[in-house]
């Protein structure tokens, strides 16, 4: 009997607990309800990119997912040697590209420890990751780690042709050499020939056929580029051949229509947004300044010098768009964006009023100036009127140095801070 009613009251104290327990729940906090709540698994795969590319810029290295999945976070870890880590991007199952903020313009060697990105959204399907690196002196590789809370991620480093056969690489390099040694064959003998002679017309009429194959195969898809380095190479070895072939003559003639030609299909590769040609702002400033040192090298009335001219103002023209989809991408605040321009507004203050940079910096601070603006506007509503007022302080004096900031710039700073006020925002120790 006793033992009955001992399981009679143990009964009823649970059940009498149970409601409280629930109520206690209820009644914590948000922060202190998820304590309580058992935390989510969490899966990693990883994969090593091996060889990564020394050249400016370095290369777009592709990921693969055997299986698509939710990506909540991403690790780094260099294994040799120094990288860059230029740009991190996800690729959802839309082809929609998740930014990672966290792993951009960063330099970090085998030494360092292990770099975390933020908390990515686990809602996203993600079936690749872009990795665009360089590395800085010598060998390097690295680790990428994906975390996932379903199942760990298995990722391979996809080859140099991507899904749609587009190819920024040896293939399409490869194709292109056979064109050129034709090319080249048929010059050889049309300027070993003797001038005017039926030897000499012949070996002309051979070449200019081979010079129009190599330019149709150059464009025939818009999709698909030589790789850097060659496009490079090609660039310079035919202002070379230009500037030796003889006055007037079928080489003279060719060798630029290839040195102009490669160089259209060059910026239309970079103007594409195609994965496989992704060329910072920083790397084109290089490559232009690379034409010029071979520029000055040649005799300012030699044919050369022209071509080189003719490469470095296009790309003068180009950078500061390539920086403004940078920055877009970005997401800078007011602070960043201004440190942004006030840095390329140095440059251009800077700059030889003869460079192609002075015209590009002032280009591209004025992009950065303009993002700044946009930030400012946004963010100055959460300003209380002390923020407000020091800020006023700071771009007044800045005004007031027009020798290095840009007076109409931190005018409209000063007009859009000035219009704002928040009276029912107490300041701060008010």
């Amino acid at each position: 009997m006793d033992r009955h009613l001992a399981k009679r009251v143990i009964t009823s104290l649970l059940v009498l607990q149970a409601p409280a327990a629930a109520l206690a729940y209820e009644s914590a906090p948000f922060n202190e309800q998820v304590s309580v709540m058992a935390p989510q698994s969490r899966y990693e795969g990883s994969a090593r990119i091996s060889d990564i590319s020394r050249k400016g810029g370095g290369d777009l290295y592709k990921l693969d997912l055997a299986k698509p999945l939710p990506i909540v976070q991403l690790k780094a870890k260099p294994k040799s040697g120094k990288v860059k880590i230029i740009s991190v991007n996800l690729v959802n199952d839309k082809d929609e590209r998740i930014i990672v903020n966290a792993l951009s313009n960063i330099l970090v060697s085998e030494a360092d420890k292990e770099l975390s990105s933020e908390i990515l959204s686990s809602n996203a399907i993600i079936k690749s990751i872009e990795v665009q690196v360089e590395a800085m002196g010598g060998n390097a590789a690295l680790d990428i780690n994906a975390i996932s809370t379903q199942e760990a991620p298995k990722l391979a480093l996809r080859s140099e042709s991507n899904d749609n056969g587009n190819t920024c690489g040896k293939k399409f390099d490869g194709i292109l050499k056979e064109k050129l040694d034709l090319v080249q064959l048929w010059a050889s003998r049309a300027e070993g020939s003797v001038q005017g002679s039926w030897q000499e017309k012949y070996a002309s009429k051979e070449f200019n056929r081979y010079v129009n194959d190599f330019i149709a195969t150059l464009k025939s898809d818009k999709a698909t580029f030589a790789s850097l380095d060659y496009t490079l190479t090609l660039l310079n070895f035919f202002a070379e051949r230009h500037n030796a072939s003889r006055v007037d003559s079928a080489s003279e003639q060719g060798y630029k229509a290839m040195a102009t030609e490669t160089f259209e299909v060059f910026l239309l590769s970079i103007q594409s947004d195609q994965n496989c040609r992704v060329i910072s702002s920083d790397s084109l400033i290089k490559i232009a300044l690379d034409f010029q040192k071979k520029q000055e090298a040649n005799k300012p009335d030699s044919r050369a010098r022209k071509i080189y001219e003719m490469m470095i103002s296009k790309l003068g023209k180009l950078i500061p768009t390539q920086y403004r989809k940078e920055l877009t991408t970005k997401n800078l605040n007011f602070r960043q964006a201004d440190t942004e321009a006030h840095k390329n507004y140095k440059l251009f203050t800077g700059s030889k009023a003869e460079s192609f940079l002075k015209e590009t910096y002032q280009e591209m601070s004025m992009n950065a100036y303009g993002l700044a603006e946009q930030a400012l506007l946004r963010e100055v509503k959460s300003l209380n009127n002390e923020q407000t007022y020091q800020l006023i302080v700071e771009f007044q004096t800045k005004y007031n140095d027009p020798a290095n900031y840009p007076q109409e710039i931190m005018l409209k700073y000063l007009t859009t801070l000035s219009e704002h006020s928040n009276f029912l925002r107490m300041n701060p120790g008010m």
